[in-house]
């Protein structure tokens, strides 16, 4: 006979815990400029202690200093209500969860437009829908470092797991939260899945759709509707008629938030050739300087205030206190990280896009000593000016090929070599990706064939028939 007993037993176990100031400094780590700014900006307007100085390439004359004090000086006598602005933020929220999250996701819900990045937008609803500050974190984790231009998610659950020291299921709970937001099929780790994402929503019912996306696919873009038809039992005409329904459907679900007027990017670096050596500066002239206003401070706390009214301007005093460490963090990584690529890729700075060499996120983070992840939030979206032009500094990450001499070739090397190689063919006689491989054979360089058309199509260069002129 089976026997029930209870035990108490106790186990260890290891669990990453995020901070308030831990998530502020990955947030404001992941930030564009632009983004940055607003940040500051909406920070300024919900703490009193923090005020914003002249930009940095402005030097104040004596009498404007002086103009300043003397209103900073009575401003806070004449319009500040303490007890008025605190019960404005403390009514309906408990102050004790992160409230910074909180003032995210109302920043975020109040400026959605057309306009906004994809990033933006799926932050914005997963402040909603997700329980706690651990799930936040995973998810802004997958928003940030792996969701792509397209909408698709490129990562490892695996991987992220072990970065954030959490369960692989947990991840995986959250990808699928991401999976059901705004656009339909973002989130997908391929187009089928991110078309049957869309069809789960869209059509429900329709299963003959669904078996045309799982299993045909590859032969409905080879129009090989006869087989197809054959294969589903069904009629050509009926082929047909899913294919139009398909075809309402987006396999790129995030090129709808990147499909407005031209986006126009200001570098965070600047690289400057000084003698010999490239060198990073920050191009920082739009962050305004921030200070914590200790003349109001001490005017506070020489008043006869409230244990709560004591704690909520502790509280707000190493906010901004926080704020500024984390954009002087922000801004060291940042600087560093950069210093770092353009020294192990000097042969680009010198002579160009053909002499880029193989790069990781692992090297980065070994030789400046910070994690992979860090490297990945330091890079995105964020812009470099070099000698070469204005490149995205992830730009400079990509896998490598070997050459005769036994040194690794950026697949972005590689790639400009088949650019060129095609911009010199003749265009009546084009060439055949098994003939570019030839070409590249015989400057040393090992490219398979099927790595030709891989690179080929990522170039959006048609293949040989299409290129074809006649005439």
């Amino acid at each position: 006979m089976m026997q029930f007993e209870q035990r108490l037993t106790q186990t260890q176990r290891q669990q990453m815990v995020l901070t308030q100031k831990m998530q502020q400094a990955l947030h404001i780590l992941q930030l564009s400029t632009l983004e940055l700014e607003q940040h500051i900006q909406q920070e300024l307007e919900m703490n009193p202690f923090l005020e914003q100085t002249q930009a940095r390439e402005e030097i104040p004359d004596a009498q404007a200093m002086a103009s300043n004090t003397a209103d900073d000086n009575t401003a806070f006598d004449e319009s500040f209500d303490l007890d008025g602005y605190a019960r404005s933020l403390k009514e309906g929220r408990d102050l004790s969860h992160n409230s910074d999250l909180f003032e995210r996701q109302e920043y975020y819900q109040n400026s959605l437009t057309q306009d906004e990045s994809l990033r933006a937008h799926l932050l914005s609803q997963l402040r909603i829908m997700v329980a706690n500050d651990t799930d936040y974190a995973i998810g802004e984790r997958i928003i940030i470092g792996d969701i792509d231009e397209r909408g698709y998610f490129t990562g490892d659950c695996g991987e992220i797991a072990q970065e954030l020291e959490v369960e692989a299921a947990r991840v995986e709970a959250v990808l699928r939260v991401i999976q059901s937001m705004d656009p339909t099929g973002v989130g997908a780790r391929d187009t089928v899945e991110c078309l049957l994402l869309q069809i789960d929503a869209e059509y429900p019912d329709n299963e003959l759709l669904r078996t045309l996306v799982e299993d045909h696919l590859e032969d409905l873009k080879r129009r090989q509707v006869p087989q197809i038809a054959k294969s589903m039992k069904i009629s050509a005409e009926e082929v047909e008629e899913l294919r139009k329904l398909l075809a309402t459907l987006n396999p790129w679900p995030g090129h709808e938030y990147s499909s407005g007027p031209p986006l126009y990017v200001t570098p965070e670096v600047v690289v400057e050739k000084v003698d010999d050596d490239f060198l990073v500066r920050l191009a920082t002239e739009r962050l305004p300087e921030l200070r914590i206003n200790e003349d109001y401070r001490k005017r506070l706390q020489s008043q006869a205030l409230s244990k709560d009214d004591k704690n909520f301007v502790r509280g707000k005093v190493e906010s901004a206190r926080w704020l500024q460490r984390n954009i002087e963090q922000r801004q060291n990584t940042i600087l560093r990280v950069s210093q770092a690529i353009v020294d192990y890729q000097r042969e680009f700075m010198e002579k160009g896009i053909e002499f880029i060499r193989p790069l990781t996120l692992q090297m980065i983070a070994d030789q400046v000593g910070v994690h992979e992840s860090t490297v990945a939030r330091t890079t995105r979206g964020k812009y470099i000016q070099t000698p070469q032009g204005l490149f995205e500094l992830k730009f400079f990450f990509s896998p490598g090929l070997k050459s005769d001499d036994g040194e690794d070739q950026s697949s972005r090397s590689v790639k400009a070599l088949i650019q060129k190689i095609v911009d010199e063919e003749n265009k009546r006689k084009p060439l055949s990706d098994q003939k570019i491989a030839d070409l590249l054979l015989e400057q040393g360089i090992h490219c398979a064939r099927r790595t030709v058309t891989k690179y080929r199509e990522a170039l959006d260069i048609p293949s040989t028939t299409m290129r074809r002129e006649y005439g």
